[in-house]
């Protein structure tokens, strides 16, 4: 799960803190039926959950400890009695260059960050994590007297068990995953579709909508859903909505295990118009650019008014991962909930059909959701209806894209008109844009990123889009540089911190992306004032390990079992015990011999 991030790991996870963080219980809101659904054809939103929130002082019950490197971690564990799944929301965040903020579960095995000095702003929300702790870190090189962020309020995504609320899993069983044959032409379509955590003062609900393309192809983040998504969202609330892309099924099947996706937080609102005397649409202007990495598509649309003999709607019922409906019967233009056809009504009356892999429908969450032609441009955005894996032949109403254009008013505030064709090319149907097309994106990985002195990284190439030319430079490497698309291991004779830096090159032009890697000493902290060692291996196997502690008597000592990192192995020495020890560690038949101190007050 990934939100606007940098690569990082939790202080916590590096070093494997000892010390548990101090605890902070929060007992939850009672559940107010009333707001879960209403027995109503007015549109309205799926109810998601609440936010509680949280004392001005809360943060003082927060713990700073050093590390043994000299920076600082501070960190601090929320929980929410009776929560199925937390999230954050945070304001006034000010990380410094060099902080890096974590937010995590319990048991470490779902963490999101590192966000850094990217995020900040005065409103951001974070993505959720299942259970009902979070614990909340932040490493910096300074031990602050007032943190650079503060914490607002507490998500709590309510339990599946509670009749009405849902999300992961809970589509209905004729619900069709996208990547099935229905959507083999709407590959592109559907990676500009999102699901939407949004919230409403204290109320959080699910809904769908698609980034927009405009008439200038320049991939500004315009994201479109339904007004009646948050129809009465503050500028405050809709910094905190967060946007899930990518969250679907690989392969068109219904996934055991939630699947990753990307996350964004913030929006501001440009324009809307409400359901009643009006098309409902809501245009949103995304906080950040979308990342290359996300593969972004910004849809396209026809606003001629003419209605599709056949085509989809790709959305998030019930908050789930993303599937696909298909209708093969005209649509029809017809007031919401209306009985009779009328050309100049604002909504697309829509009927599903059954495919080869189901009966895809729409379901709560879905509303906001594009609705496209055959042409694969967005033609409508979903309201309502009855439609449901119990009412397979109930209709649908979709808000018409031509009426969302200008018939709602003049004012910018009431159309897509002003800002989406902003050069006023008056353009009647325009096509989607696809900005991995042309544009090469520099992206790598390494198999670790610390290695010790004489060591090797093997770096990988995750770069996207029409690559003409790659272009390696390995700061204190060898080899410095490199021309080609998977560059050899690299070695590093010496210690610090090296720059690692890809340009690719293509039509569209240049993109690099900078990393940096640590060459370290191969056994640290040394002397160590706890017993606690490190023992740096870069990239390694455990069962080629083996390791041995002496006394400066040569008598063999039996230690606790060795801590299994990613690049280094943890050993605890003796803990209230002064004096040298020597280490023999054996790595794929080779040994070498260490001299340590541990010096305890």
């Amino acid at each position: 799960m990934a939100q606007l991030q940098i690569r990082g790991k939790p202080a916590a996870l590096q070093f494997g803190l000892k010390n548990a963080p101090p605890v902070v219980t929060i007992n939850a809101v009672p559940l107010k039926k009333n707001l879960i659904r209403k027995n109503t054809i007015a549109p309205q939103p799926l109810f998601a959950g609440y936010t509680v929130p949280l004392g001005g002082n809360i943060l003082q019950k927060g713990v700073w400890e050093q590390l043994p490197r000299g920076n600082y971690v501070w960190r601090l564990e929320i929980r929410l009695s009776g929560a199925s799944a937390l999230n954050l929301y945070l304001r006034n965040v000010h990380l410094g260059q060099n902080d890096r903020l974590y937010i995590y579960n319990s048991h470490k095995n779902h963490i999101l960050g590192a966000f850094s000095t990217q995020n900040n702003g005065k409103e951001m929300g974070t993505a959720y994590l299942l259970g009902n702790n979070i614990v909340i870190e932040l490493d910096s090189p300074e031990k602050y007297g007032k943190l650079p962020f503060q914490l607002s309020s507490v998500g709590n995504i309510t339990d599946h068990s509670v009749s009405g609320l849902k999300d992961f899993g809970d589509a209905g069983s004729c619900e069709i995953p996208v990547n099935s044959p229905e959507d083999k032409h709407y590959q592109k379509q559907k990676n500009g579709v999102a699901r939407i955590l949004l919230k409403e003062g204290s109320s959080l609900f699910w809904c769908t909508g698609s980034l927009i393309n405009d008439t200038q192809n320049d991939g500004i983040p315009y994201f479109l859903t339904a007004n009646h998504c948050g129809a009465g969202a503050t500028a405050s609330d809709y910094a905190q909505w967060i946007f899930y892309f990518n969250y679907e099924s690989p392969n068109g099947s219904r996934p055991a295990t939630e699947p990753a996706n990307h996350s964004l937080s913030g929006a501001k609102l440009l324009a809307s118009a409400n359901y009643n005397g009006g098309s409902d649409f809501k245009l949103l202007l995304l906080k950040d650019k979308v990342p290359y990495s996300y593969k972004p598509y910004y849809n396209g649309w026809d606003r001629s008014g003419n209605g599709s003999n056949n085509g989809v709607v790709i959305h998030h019922p019930e908050g789930d991962i993303k599937m696909i409906s298909t209708y093969i019967t005209p649509l029809i233009p017809m007031g919401y909930y209306g009985t009779v056809t009328d050309p100049n009504a604002d909504f697309w009356k829509v009927k599903w059909a059954a495919t080869i892999s189901g009966h895809g429908v729409t379901e709560g969450g879905s509303s906001g959701a594009p609705l496209f032609s055959s042409n694969g441009l967005i033609v409508g955005t979903l309201t309502g209806g009855d439609a449901s894996c119990g009412a397979l032949n109930s209709p649908d109403y979709f808000g018409r894209f031509s009426k969302h254009w200008d018939a709602n008013g003049t004012d910018s505030t009431r159309q897509l008109k002003y800002w989406l064709d902003k050069a006023h090319t008056d353009y009647i149907m325009m096509p989607g844009f696809d900005p991995l097309a042309t544009q090469a994106i520099a992206d790598f990985s390494s198999d670790v990123n610390k290695t010790p002195v004489g060591g090797t990284i093997q770096f990988t190439n995750l770069s996207t889009g029409p690559v003409s030319t790659y272009r390696w430079e390995f700061e204190g490497g060898k080899p410095a540089v490199s021309d080609t698309k998977t560059p050899p291991p690299v070695r590093y004779a010496k210690t610090g911190i090296f720059q690692v830096k890809l340009l690719v090159t293509s039509a569209g032009g240049n993109s690099t992306k900078i990393d940096s890697v640590s060459v370290l000493p191969v056994i640290y902290p040394n002397p160590t004032k706890d017993g606690r060692i490190h023992i740096l291996l870069g990239s390694y196997r455990e069962e080629d390990i083996l390791i041995t502690v002496y006394d400066i008597t040569g008598r063999k000592l039996d230690i606790f079992k060795p801590q299994f990192g990613r690049d280094d192995v943890v050993l605890q020495l003796p803990y209230n015990q002064n004096g040298s020890y020597i280490i023999r560690l054996t790595n794929k038949g080779f040994t070498n011999t260490y001299k340590v101190f541990n010096y305890h007050k």
